[in-house]
């Protein structure tokens, strides 16, 4: 399913998620298997049907985002974060 990250209380003037890698800035939209634990309030369901294959890139390391980036045939530059690398699969995914 894609889900798209509120603010406290539906607002966008809050701060996003922090998790295991940081924040994740509210409007961020990202790909997840199943609804998160304890994120209730603070995301929109955008689509509820996972893309076919589709793997989630919530709280992976860099290793295993460049892994799945490999994957699905997405390159990623030398020196990507890993936002960047979460936005390039995203970006792959959201054009097939």
């Amino acid at each position: 399913m894609k889900i798209r990250i509120k603010g406290l209380n539906g607002s966008d003037k809050h701060s996003g998620i922090f998790g295991g890698n940081g924040e994740i800035p509210v409007g961020t939209e990202i790909e997840v298997a199943k609804a998160p634990a304890g994120w209730a309030g603070r995301y929109d369901v955008i689509s509820d049907s996972p893309k076919e294959g589709a793997v989630a890139l919530t709280n992976k390391n860099k290793a295993e985002l460049l892994e799945i980036a490999a994957a699905e045939g997405v390159t990623v530059e030398d020196g990507a974060t890993n936002d960047d690398i979460k936005a390039a699969i995203e970006l792959a995914r959201e054009a097939k």
